[in-house]
């Protein structure tokens, strides 16, 4: 465990819960997995696993195509990158891209390179096994395709495993709605030394939440009320970013996550140029921004006066008093 309890190094072996390694039937690793954050809460979040997986052999196919009944997942293409197969398309994802995937949606990958494949999860029933679970896979990674194995006990009927496609479409991955990257928001907010960008929705995360990247200049800054009513978890992937969390400070930077408990008061700097993202995503940011610019816009005097704006922010779950240069907004 990292020496701050807030901060959590991905390549730093302290940090891996449960590793373990995933083997095809003759012995050829596919995968190294290992959880950094376990499940909270009746709707499992702040979910994290941190995998290498490994390039497919050239003889071989797309990799195990599968859907979820439950379950919402993002992937950070962090270095290698692959094809993914989904929705009857084909598409190319490059490292700094994000896969987002929901139930029901069919899908199967092929791995051009070893890939860093960074995943948060919500809404995944079948992580209530837990441990068990992990013991299963590291012992028994091909378990599901054993015929010994108990069908009606597999996870909440959650997994199915589908035919490979006999047909699809080869599209630019801009053509491709899973495939995310801050190059294409969905919304954008250009504010004083921040970039806000919207790469999921609220309304695709079945309410619970909404995927953000912060582009930060040197400089910018954050600082809560004193009780942030949410637990924030952010993940830095370029840059440094100085946290304070009660009266402890640290500084984190590529690859590392911050994860934040609920009521501790925090801030954050940004020291040097850099992107980190809002994972947990609990704060309603495109909402609020979005009534934030209607009144900037329509009724400039109404702007000025901070209780507007305290108030605004507390509606939508913006747990800070200060963001940059704007302060109050």
């Amino acid at each position: 465990m990292s020496k701050y309890q807030y901060l959590y190094d991905l390549n730093d072996k302290a940090n891996w819960l449960s590793p373990i390694t995933v083997k095809s039937p003759d012995g050829h690793v596919v995968e190294e997995q290992r959880t950094i954050l376990l499940p909270e809460g009746a709707r499992r979040h702040f979910t994290m696993t941190d995998s290498v997986m490994h390039a497919t052999r050239p003889d071989g196919g797309p990799h195990l195509f599968h859907e979820h009944a439950f379950g919402y997942e993002i992937f950070f293409v962090d270095s290698g990158g692959m094809d993914v197969y989904i929705n009857r398309q084909k598409a190319y994802i490059k490292p700094g891209s994000i896969l987002f995937l929901q139930p029901y949606q069919t899908h199967g990958m092929f791995f051009r390179a070893d890939t860093k494949y960074r995943g948060f999860f919500h809404d995944m029933p079948y992580n209530e096994e837990g441990e068990a679970a992990s013991l299963l896979r590291e012992y028994f990674p091909n378990f599901m395709e054993d015929p010994a194995f108990p069908k009606e006990i597999q996870p909440k009927g959650d997994f199915f495993i589908r035919e490979p496609l006999a047909k699809f479409t080869e599209v630019p991955p801009e053509q491709c709605q899973p495939i995310r990257h801050r190059e294409r928001p969905m919304a954008i907010y250009d504010l004083p030394e921040i970039t806000m960008k919207m790469l999921t929705g609220r309304w695709e995360n079945g309410g619970l939440c909404e995927l953000w990247c912060f582009e930060m200049k040197s400089g910018f800054h954050a600082q809560s009320y004193p009780y942030p009513v949410n637990t924030d978890l952010y993940y830095v992937t370029e840059g440094e970013v100085k946290f304070k969390v009660y009266d402890e400070e640290f500084t984190a930077r590529a690859e590392q996550l911050v994860k934040i408990p609920m009521y501790a008061p925090r801030s954050f700097e940004a020291v040097a140029d850099s992107v980190m993202y809002d994972v947990g995503g609990l704060p309603r940011w495109d909402a609020y921004l979005s009534d934030l610019e209607s009144i900037l816009t329509e009724d400039p005097v109404r702007a000025k006066d901070p209780a507007v704006l305290d108030s605004l922010r507390k509606k939508y779950g913006i747990h800070y008093s200060e963001f940059g240069k704007l302060g109050g907004w």
